[in-house]
């Protein structure tokens, strides 16, 4: 075997050993993901494989049958990595007229190595339908990428289109020898860019996976949020229209007893009566938390306004609240989870700074509605960020994050220990004013 053969012989090994790794790569992915694209990409590799084993196979024994199926399995790759960029561009529909495709490189390499003596005549043809399938592959991958973000589209589109100018240089220099062996190599840089192509369409897979799973927690976290604000307004409604008429009653019918009886029971049914009130006041105070009327009578402002002024009756420190005349539409979901915020981050001012000054600040900007809640307490360290509340136990910020994250929104606090708590909430406006 004369020195130019072994030196072929070894770049097709190497290439060999790439593209069965290659191919089993594909397949594996094909097992996890269940892509059908993965799946052909394998096939290629494995056609490509068998093209390469044809080829040595002819390097050794100088037998035309391999070098005819080297040049049958170069065809039908090429159609075969095509037909992956049909699936994976979704466009993959088979006609019948698909198969004289299929038909040709059999066909064709038979006449071009039994029965034509030209050489350029036997191998244009051969050469320009390989160009033209790698070529197209190239632009089915740049028409996906035109339409998606993809990095693995990408890739796969650059690497196609060179590799498919590079086959036209089949005739001119290859053939003779003239790339002999660094055409292998070449075809190995093609090789592993279509696999890195593959790799990163599998961090795509991967990442869609993860948005799409994002989607469903923030689709069942709003579902959960909705529910438990029906929940609570449906016992709103209850304790209002039901214990509520039933403790109105009984007032009345103890206050008719209390005309009827001597003096020395009078007294105490006077204190019924009081307990009576109490109770009557309680239901109206829990209604009220769970689901304020003002919110449903009058919207989100006066809703907010009015909240932040029965706080400041319960309390001796300036209490502020600033606001325009009028805010913009957000969704009912949002509406209750910025009264919810409100209620939450009073509480903690109530909680943990029950001397300092406070200030509440509603505004619209950038197509969001900020609520800003600010007071002069002592503060704390910021830096760790919500989380630490949560695993410390502590779910009145973290229940707020979730609530508003649920409706697209955000929550941001901004401490320091003796520099006071500033609670940044922000929602976004309703799609229609958008």
């Amino acid at each position: 075997m004369n020195p130019t053969s072994v030196l072929e012989l070894d770049a097709a090994i190497l290439q060999a050993a790439i593209t069965s790794l290659a191919s089993g790569l594909c397949f594996a992915l094909y097992a996890r993901y269940d892509r059908p694209y993965f799946a052909w990409f394998g096939v290629a590799w494995a056609m490509y494989l068998a093209r390469l084993g044809a080829i040595l196979a002819f390097v050794l024994h100088q037998d035309l049958i391999w070098l005819y199926w080297h040049q049958v399995f170069t065809g039908e790759t090429a159609l075969a990595l095509l037909w992956t960029a049909f699936v994976f561009g979704r466009a993959a529909t088979w006609r019948p007229v698909y198969w004289l495709a299929v038909a040709f490189p059999p066909l064709w390499s038979y006449l071009a190595i039994y029965r034509m003596d030209n050489f350029l005549l036997a191998a244009g043809p051969a050469v320009l339908f390989l160009s033209v399938a790698t070529l197209a592959t190239g632009v089915m991958f740049l028409r996906y990428r035109l339409a998606n973000p993809s990095s693995g589209a990408s890739m796969l589109s650059v690497t196609f289109l060179l590799w498919g100018l590079h086959h036209l240089d089949y005739p001119v220099l290859r053939a003779r020898g003239m790339w002999t062996p660094w055409g292998y190599y070449l075809d190995i840089i093609f090789l592993l860019g279509a696999c890195g192509g593959i790799l990163l369409l599998v961090n795509h897979e991967l990442a869609d996976g993860l948005r799409q799973r994002t989607a469903d927690l923030e689709h069942l976290q709003r579902r959960m949020v909705r529910q438990h604000e029906e929940e609570r307004r449906r016992l709103s409604l209850a304790l209002h229209d039901e214990t509520a008429q039933v403790f109105a009653a009984l007032k009345l019918e103890l206050g008719a007893i209390g005309e009827r009886v001597d003096e020395t029971l009078r007294a105490r049914v006077s204190r019924a009566v009081q307990l009576v009130d109490a109770g009557l006041r309680q239901i109206r105070d829990v209604t009220h938390d769970l689901r304020p009327s003002l919110l449903d009578d009058l919207g989100l402002l006066p809703a907010l306004r009015s909240l932040v002024g029965e706080f400041a009756s319960r309390r001796e420190a300036a209490t502020t609240f600033d606001a325009p005349e009028t805010l913009p539409v957000v969704s009912d979901d949002a509406e209750v989870a910025l009264f919810r915020a409100l209620q939450e981050g009073l509480s903690n001012v109530g909680r943990h700074a029950s001397h300092a000054p406070v200030r509440v600040e509603a505004t619209a900007r950038d197509g969001r509605v900020l609520l800003t809640i600010s007071d002069g307490g002592p503060g704390f360290d910021a830096a760790p960020g919500l989380e630490r509340f949560e695993t410390a136990g502590h779910l009145g910020l973290a229940g707020m994050r979730e609530r508003i994250a649920a409706v697209g929104g955000d929550v941001r606090v901004r401490s320091a220990p003796n520099a006071g708590v500033t609670l940044e909430i922000e929602v976004p406006l309703s799609e229609e004013m958008l």
